[in-house]
């Protein structure tokens, strides 16, 4: 038999033309020698340390095991799966038995760690090491092979004939001569720490995804010729200026009034100055301090200095909500633009409805017109003139996060630590970048224990971490710090930084911040008697923050019937007044956004708005837009104006009122809620020069159960909790009152509550204390809590791979394994049927395809009318159904449900109807049953 000719006969992408394994295989080497060239020395380093070799030693073996993922190709099993291909190797006489091929089908990836791990040990690799590498390898397509895949696999290797190890064992001896790899070099370490095979998992799978693109690696070249791994480099430095991977370029630390418009404040000169000490890292840099005063700024200067100085290759900021994540976005596209110096910077926003941000639109038409839209189509020139860019290659999901700088939820990140499909690609990703996380004290028990084992892979990555908080208890604190290797450490007192190597602190200061008082008052809560009190107390601009939606919208409707305001109507009666950002924004919109209902118009000239999380995706987002406009920092204010909005407003938005109504909230929220008040200095109105906070619920009975539903968004004990603390205070003092505020309601015993309540707290303490013990093991569980759990079989992590769970999936198993638990909710398009047709619009304007191929403005169209469902029993319903043909074939829509308004479901009181209200969003009304 004729060996060589088999071995150039194997193939890996079938068609005309095809292309052989072994020239796939030098493809992908050579995109993985690229991806490290362009890469920070710092993260070359660390893949140096990993096997210790020295540098250019690390690159030419990281390329070598990036181009043995596939070796699982060269199988009995793969190769007959393509007709002319198993046709041209029997003719050669590489043969097979047919039925034990067709007996079953093994995926090559398990072949791939079979396999890979023998021709390992034969170049003499250390059996532990062999094995481990392997295992990563055959990972590439996401998941590591289970038992009963493995066995599989072993079954048929069991059954091959002998001519196909002799070929295999040529295809891996051609592969390293044509690499220029000596046989002798192999690692000097007889142990591989999880890291170190992540980073090869990961790299292995970005260069195949783009060595497997046709339009960057032409199919058919014959890998025999000469020069062609000079010939694959050259492609792949021309692909990686094509979708956007760019080398890093140094810049010297500049200070912080360089980069901003103005000069910094005490707590943004204790950042500059503690991170200007560091000389060795990852480090973990801790913020902890009341609203309003710059942390993002901060936050960002610390990014630029440790870029500098540590060699981090980018950013990504962590924000809790997709509002939030739109919000900073423009001032990170600032900054980053102010740092390119003329370059091209890589900017990505991750999160669901990234792309009907217009900003975000904006950037990724700069690089290629629509690209965003059509992930996976045909890759175009990237435009090099400097400045921030979103490329359309890094714009779909996966890739999204191998992006030089992001801004997104947190979320995108802590899959990472789940062992979804590719998550190691997500870590990798986040590998010596500088990440945010904001807000930290926002995630109940199970995603701060998702928290900690992203903290705890960050630092082992080489990544720097900013952890930011206004209010954060003590405990939670101890926990985070200990998930990072800090434990046992005495900090100054609140407001605070303070910034660790390692488990080492070290600098910390406290920041000398001036005082402020807001006073307290009492408000009822039943809806009718609070919408007076609160348009008893205009003129200003005023808000109220309730707890629920339903809650939200009876309240809009008891603030009185009024003229349903559209955008262009507002924007008219700004006069030609309105100042930049959001404005500005507003007057960019298409024409067709003008007749939107954003509020209504009271007879009295009042203003009201809602915004809550129950619109469609473009209603929320263009109503975000305009109470940043009326309520925000910049821009005429209205004279009279409320805004009722649920907990979107409560950390999202830099709003800013004269007065506040807050529903009674744990106590940490209601300081974040307070931060929206008075937030920047601006005159205020008569009867509001001093900070008020209305709250309902203090007065009477604490009675949070019932319609009000408060104890099912919040936990009971914390409510009461709250209550008491508040009970016998006028005022608070900021910041003096919000850590020993924090530490007596979450630390506070329950034996200590007075007579008439120390049962009822007993009993929802007892249930809380069992519910964080429930959700922290559930986080230990499926999340990578330690190192070794990368690789490890036979545990619960598996239950997610076992699924063959994927983070762009949607349905109710996936939601057990993702990143926030709670309710099983559902994303839908709510759609009218008229006739035979479904529509996007009452009037029956725009249809609503279910099958054959979308169009990409049809796409949009869908994906922006995107509204979450969690009404028991909806989700339960919908789920039950696949979603329609045409949008599981896009990578956008997959997973979207069709929701025909007025649809009818089972409820425990009745049935339950949708509606959708343009002023009030998602409407459900229960209909008694007779």
């Amino acid at each position: 038999m004729d060996l060589e000719q088999a071995l150039v006969s194997l193939w890996a992408k079938a068609g005309t033309p095809w292309h052989p394994l072994l020239a796939h295989m030098l493809d992908t080497a050579a995109v993985a020698w690229e991806i490290l060239r362009r890469e920070p020395q710092r993260t070359r380093e660390l893949y140096a340390a990993d096997w210790g070799l020295d540098d250019e030693e690390a690159l030419r073996f990281v390329a070598f095991l990036a181009g043995l993922h596939d070796l699982g190709k060269a199988s009995a099993v793969f190769q007959a799966s393509w007709q002319e291909g198993a046709a041209r190797l029997r003719e050669l006489g590489l043969a097979w038995n047919q039925e034990v091929v067709g007996a079953g089908w093994v995926a090559h990836g398990v072949f791939t760690e079979l396999y890979a791990g023998e021709a390992l040990l034969q170049l003499g690799f250390p059996r532990r090491v062999a094995d481990k590498l392997a295992q990563g390898l055959g990972a590439h397509h996401g998941f590591v092979a289970n038992q009963k895949e493995r066995r599989a696999a072993m079954w048929h290797v069991q059954c091959e004939d002998r001519n196909w190890k002799s070929v295999r064992q040529l295809l891996v001896s051609r592969f390293l001569h044509t690499l220029e790899m000596p046989t002798t070099l192999k690692p000097s370490v007889n142990e591989v720490s999880p890291p170190a095979i992540l980073r090869v998992m990961a790299i292995a799978s970005f260069a195949d995804w783009i060595a497997s693109d046709p339009q960057l690696f032409p199919l058919g070249r014959d890998p025999r010729a000469p020069d062609y791994w000079r010939s694959a480099l050259a492609l792949a430095q021309e692909a990686l200026n094509r979708v956007g991977w760019r080398a890093r370029t140094p810049r010297a630390p500049q200070s912080f009034d360089r980069l901003f418009p103005f000069p910094p404040n005490p707590l943004q000169q204790a950042v500059s100055f503690l991170v200007s000490q560091v000389n060795d890292g990852p480090v973990l840099l801790l913020i902890e301090a009341p609203m309003g005063l710059g942390k993002t700024e901060a936050a960002l200067h610390a990014f630029h200095l440790l870029r500098e100085k540590l060699a981090h290759r980018g950013l990504y900021l962590a924000l809790p909500t997709q509002a939030t994540a739109n919000g900073l976005f423009p001032r990170v596209k600032g900054f980053l633009e102010n740092l390119a110096e003329g370059e091209r910077w890589e900017l990505q926003l991750q999160h669901g409805t990234a792309v009907l941000n217009p900003l975000y639109q904006d950037l990724c038409e700069r690089v290629k017109p629509a690209g965003v839209y059509d992930p996976d189509g045909e890759p175009q020139a990237g435009n090099d003139s400097g400045g921030v860019g979103a490329s359309a290659w890094f714009s779909a999901r996966k890739r999204a996060m191998l992006s030089g700088h992001g801004v997104g939820t947190v979320d995108q990140a802590l899959l990472g630590v789940l062992k979804v499909k590719h998550h190691f690609i997500r870590l990798w990703g986040l590998m010596n970048r500088v990440v945010v996380l904001d807000e930290v004290h926002a995630y109940d028990t199970y995603t701060s224990g998702l928290l900690r084992a992203l903290l705890l892979w960050l630092r082992s990555l080489g990544s720097s971490v900013v952890l930011m908080t206004a209010t954060l208890p003590q405990a939670k604190r101890q926990e985070l710090l200990a998930a990072w290797g800090a434990e046992g450490v005495n900090l100054p007192a609140y407001p605070r930084v303070a910034v660790f190597a390692g488990e080492k602190l070290l600098g910390a200061h406290t920041l000398p911040l001036q005082s402020r008082t807001l006073n307290i008052e009492d408000a009822p809560v039943e809806v009718s008697r609070l919408a007076q009190l609160l348009t008893a107390r205009l003129p200003g601009a005023l808000g109220a923050i309730v707890n629920t939606v339903d809650r939200a919208q009876a309240l809009y409707l008891a603030l009185g019937e009024g003229e349903p305001l559209q955008l262009g109507k507002l924007l008219e009666s700004a006069n030609g007044n309105a100042g930049g950002g959001p404005w500005a924004e507003l007057r960019s919109l298409p024409e067709q956004k003008g007749s939107f209902v954003v509020g209504k118009r009271l007879p009295d000239g009042t203003l009201v708005f809602l915004l809550h999380a129950r619109f469609p995706a473009e209603e929320r987002s263009l109503r975000e837009t305009v109470v940043l406009a009326l309520f925000g920092k910049h821009g005429p204010r209205p004279e009279r104006a409320i805004l009722v909005a649920t907990q979107v407003a409560e950390q999202s938005l830099d709003l800013d009122f004269d007065l506040l109504y807050s529903d009674l909230a744990p106590i940490d929220l209601l300081f974040q809620r307070a931060g929206r008040l008075h937030r920047h200095h601006r005159e205020r109105p008569e009867g509001h020069r001093a900070p008020t906070l209305l709250v309902g619920g203090l007065k009477g009975e604490p009675d949070f159960g019932g319609e009000l539903f408060w104890n099912r968004v919040y936990e009971d004990y914390v409510l009461l909790s709250t209550w008491l603390s508040l009970q016998a205070r006028r005022q608070l003092h900021l910041p003096d009152d919000l850590e020993p505020l924090l530490e007596e309601v979450y630390e506070r015993d329950p034996s200590r509550f007075p007579d008439a309540h120390r049962d009822r707290a007993e009993s929802s303490h007892k249930e809380l204390v069992e519910r964080w013990r429930q959700g922290g093991k559930t986080a230990e569980n499926l999340a990578l809590s330690s190192l070794e759990k990368l690789l490890r079989q036979y545990d619960a992590t598996d239950l997610a791979a076992a699924f063959g769970l994927d983070d762009e999936a949607e349905d109710a198993r996936t939601q057990r394994f993702l990143t926030r638990l709670g309710d099983v909710s559902v994303p839908v398009v709510p759609l009218y049927r008229r006739g035979d047709g479904l529509f996007l619009d009452a009037m029956g304007q725009q249809p609503a395809r279910l099958r054959g191929n979308l169009t990409k403005e049809e796409t949009l169209a869908l994906w922006s009318r995107v509204v979450r469902i969690s009404r028991p029993p909806i989700p339960q319903v919908l789920l039950q159904e696949d979603p329609p043909p045409a949008w599981q074939a896009s990578a956008v829509l997959r997973g979207l449900r069709p929701l025909e308004v007025g649809q009818e479901f089972p409820g425990a009181r009745g049935r339950i109807t949708v509606s959708l209200d343009p002023e009030l969003g998602v409407v459900y009304k229960i209909v008694k049953s007779r």
